[in-house]
């Protein structure tokens, strides 16, 4: 049986690799600067400043360090248009008011062809108008910025289609050869019942993993429902087609040898799906049919798998998790401020300026807090390695900076980050109403063990969606709804829930960069 490696997640390491090693260099030369390691020279405007600050190149408009401003950076990606949208998806994390008010659209400015997004936040009161201009060239992606607040009078006026315009890449893209198709296979496959809930979900994302993990949503007695997995030995297994195999041999999540509980157990490829057939030994079923996998056919659809790594406190609650998804990691920490209800806080963790130590651990140089404030001073030493059960990152933190308590500060320690795994949509949006509706209800089964099963979706006129997730149940002679949640999000999934004022995001991060 042929099982894809994610050669996307291999190219994404190896690229960060490379990126870690630049550590790029600017000269003057008359009134252009060369950035040799981004393979680019940039004109800077008469009167202008401009500095190179870590892996961002700034020209100042007015005053250095402040906006208004023009920024550069360049970025190993094989789109412009994926490039936008994970960084879309990142300034959302760093401005919850955030609105994209115009979407990538082409653009042709000096002979050169990109696309261009406009954001617009809040910064000190104030709406700060946020322009990008993303320009493919050979490897790289090179994202133009202008930032300004036209309340103040702080814009660079027409200095950033200038500069756009009179910039020369100093390297030619690269020709390659078109590689021959060949067959991929999404990282797992989820099968549902026929009323959408999840039952049966085939992972073959783990990197390390040499087998194959079959999840599955049994339900004992109770009406909610419990997760148990079992593990499908490769290494035993018959193959039986080009894209079939036979598991003779199957444990449970402690070990124990299932073996004898299937006369049979295939999966085989079907297109782009999954098939799942199971001849069970019915002498060996206990705990009733909504607790064992039964005799049957069961076609699973592609889905994409994330993982969420989390740190929790000896007593169980959520202080830190990490999002792995974007260029740069966030580090979320809930927060309490004498208040019992803690407060959300949310760090960047910048990659390219990090060191990398070696193949599974990077020492973090620079961090940002949500304004984008630099408070890397706060640490005297933040590292983040890959250990064989998640992820640790090891803390010692200048207390010369703490304020607030420890209770508002992440504080000298090492933290073990756990990772879940989770399933999500092969697209990355945005999501129609229907999609988010479906998404939701997959959520709040997988964080609370029930299913509801009735959801609805209405648009605002904002352009975001709220979502009710209900039953509809019969009681005292009369027919009532029984609601699971509310959720308000935009068309990426993300928003709030109205019930408990908490964020939500319908679609778990993922980890496919590890470190």
């Amino acid at each position: 049986m042929r099982r894809n490696r994610s050669k996307k997640r291999l190219a994404l390491c190896l690229l960060l690799a490379l990126a870690l090693m630049l550590a790029p260099a600017a000269w003057a030369e008359e009134n252009y600067d060369t950035l040799a390691d981004w393979d680019i020279r940039v004109k800077v405007p008469d009167g202008k400043t401009a500095v190179l600050q870590g892996g961002e190149y700034y020209i100042y408009a007015g005053a250095e360090g402040y906006i208004p401003y023009v920024m550069l950076r360049a970025y190993r990606y094989d789109s412009a248009e994926g490039f936008l949208a994970d960084f879309t998806d990142y300034m959302r994390g760093q401005y919850a008011d955030l609105t994209v008010t115009q979407e990538p659209t082409p653009v042709t400015i000096g002979g050169k062809d990109g696309l261009e997004v406009r954001y617009s936040y809040q910064i000190s009161g104030y709406d700060a108008a946020d322009r990008r201009v993303a320009i493919q060239h050979g490897e790289r992606v090179y994202m133009f910025a202008s930032k300004e607040i036209e309340a103040l009078g702080q814009t660079v006026d027409g200095m950033l289609d200038e500069v756009v315009a009179d910039c020369t890449f100093l390297a030619e893209p690269a020709v390659t050869p078109d590689a021959p198709e060949e067959t991929v296979y999404s990282p797992g496959y989820l099968y549902t019942l026929p009323n959408g809930m999840p039952k049966y979900f085939v992972d073959f994302s783990g990197e390390e993993a040499d087998d194959v993990v079959l999840h599955c949503w049994f339900r004992s007695g109770d009406p909610s429902f419990y997760s148990s997995a079992f593990v499908l030995h490769l290494d035993a297994a018959q193959q039986t087609a080009p894209d079939g195999a036979l598991f003779p041999r199957v444990t449970g999540a402690y070990g124990f040898d299932c073996s004898s509980w299937f006369k049979e157990l295939r999966l085989a490829f079907d297109g782009d799906a999954l098939v799942m057939t199971v001849e069970r030994d019915e002498s060996t079923l206990a705990g009733g049919s909504e607790d064992n996998i039964l005799t049957g056919s069961y076609r699973m659809e592609p889905v994409d798998v994330g993982v969420a790594y989390q740190y929790r406190t000896e007593k169980g609650a959520l202080k830190y998790w990490l999002n792995l998804d974007g260029k740069d990691i966030e580090l979320h920490a809930l927060f309490v401020s004498g208040d019992p209800e803690p407060y959300e806080a949310v760090f960047t963790l910048e990659r390219e300026s990090a060191v990398r130590e070696d193949d599974r651990a990077l020492r973090i140089t620079r961090v940002r807090d949500a304004n984008g404030r630099d408070v890397s001073n706060w640490f005297e030493s933040l590292r983040l390695s890959v250990a064989e059960d998640g992820i640790v990152m090891d803390v010692e933190r200048d207390e010369s900076t703490l304020a607030g308590g420890a209770g508002d500060n992440i504080l000298t320690g090492r933290y073990l980050f756990k990772p879940k795994t989770f399933f999500r949509p092969l697209s990355g949006g945005p999501f129609t109403g229907e999609e988010l509706a479906r998404l939701a209800q997959i959520h709040y089964f997988i964080t609370t063990g029930f299913y509801p099963p009735e959801a609805d979706a209405e648009k605002n006129p904002n352009g975001s969606f709220t979502i009710h997730l209900y039953e509809n149940v019969k009681l005292d002679g009369g027919a009532h709804t029984a609601t699971s949640a509310w959720y308000t999000v935009g068309v990426n999934g993300v928003g709030v829930d109205l019930l408990t004022g908490e964020s939500v995001n319908l679609i778990p991060s993922g980890a496919d960069r590890m470190i």
